[in-house]
């Protein structure tokens, strides 16, 4: 059968580590336990303790790494048995450390993943997408009709009421001055910062100048949001429907409502690597589904099967150029797999 060294693990890590995460925070973390076994950890200093109270984000995250490192174990001909270990509560394996899931390596042969030849064209499009062509929309309607948890919300009235929904919902969140100072702690709106190349969310990722990201931070960590917006003025500095509405549609992912957040996380990433097929770039509007007045409305509005709630939408369409991907080294990624 088999197996995985420590070399070989922080290549994986390093392949997994392309999926997505909540602001670029990257939390998932790799070891080998006595038995050969992959295990997944959350790293819990990453975790957003006012946007992300319950850890769910986190989770959803892991997942997505998750299934990143099931593609490419089978890149290498490598199949695993999965045990969701999230539930479980063991949060003592060490200190700071949230165990997630354990990878059993099974002496059977793994075919490569049709979708992982997308992994490296995948990413986010913070910016006016491109037109779109008949074909893409076309296909791109075909594949919705037929995915389980996949919800297409598209032209000119579905997008404004999304677009305007995503507006308020934003203003709502970043009223809170806490939430605020957290997401200006992930923004890296210089390249001078330290991390400006290996996480968070850099002016590149953002779509922002030095000026615009100089101006942004200082009005993000200062009571000039609050005076802005008690001058009326909260909505415009937030507001993204103008870019919104140049979306070629709006998808909301849903999944069971009780289903673990790594099963989800994993089916999140399988269904964005799936749109980046059709020349799309992806932008989540993760605030519809965090903000429960919010996901209620969009559950009046696009009604989903029964016991689902929606994960995530994204607004998709096509982005007149790529944007890299910023992430940690390898030696980050991986730990020293012995209980605490």
């Amino acid at each position: 059968m088999k197996r995985v060294d420590a070399t070989m693990l922080a290549a994986l890590a390093a392949e997994a580590n392309l999926a997505p995460s909540v602001h670029n925070t990257q939390p998932a973390r790799w070891a080998l336990d006595q038995a050969g076994r992959i295990l997944l950890a959350a790293d819990l200093s990453r975790q957003l303790s006012v946007g992300d109270p319950s850890s769910r984000d986190m989770g959803l995250s892991c997942g997505a790494a998750l299934e990143g490192m099931v593609m490419a174990l089978a890149a290498r001909g490598i199949g695993v048995v999965i045990d969701d270990l999230w539930t479980d509560n063991l949060r003592d394996w060490k200190p700071g450390y949230r165990l997630a899931a354990r990878l059993e390596l099974t002496g059977d042969d793994a075919a490569p993943q049709a979708l992982s030849q997308w992994i490296t064209r995948r990413f986010t499009w913070r910016a006016r997408f491109s037109p779109t062509s008949t074909e893409q929309i076309e296909r791109l309607e075909h594949w919705a009709a037929k995915a389980a948890d996949v919800r297409l919300a598209c032209g000119h009235e579905d997008l404004a009421f999304i677009s305007s929904l995503n507006d308020r919902a934003s203003l709502t969140i970043m009223r809170e001055r806490a939430f605020r100072d957290e997401l200006v702690r992930w923004m890296r709106l210089s390249p001078r910062h330290p991390a400006y190349s290996t996480d968070g969310l850099n002016l590149a990722a953002l779509q922002m100048g030095r000026l615009e990201g100089a101006l942004a931070g200082h009005v993000l960590a200062s009571p000039l949001f609050d005076i802005a917006d008690r001058l009326g003025l909260g909505q415009a500095l937030v507001a993204e429907s103008e870019k919104t509405m140049t979306a070629a549609a709006c998808l909301l992912f849903h999944r069971p409502e009780n289903e673990s957040p790594i099963v989800s996380g994993q089916a999140f990433y399988r269904f964005w690597l799936s749109f980046t097929r059709f020349g799309f770039a992806g932008w989540p509007m993760a605030v519809l589904a965090d903000l429960p007045s919010a996901a209620q409305a969009l559950r009046e509005r696009f009604p989903l099967p029964p016991g689902h709630r929606v994960i995530n939408v994204l607004r998709v369409g096509p982005a007149p150029s790529t944007v890299p991907k910023y992430r940690l080294p390898a030696s980050d990624l991986v730990l020293d797999g012995k209980p605490a």
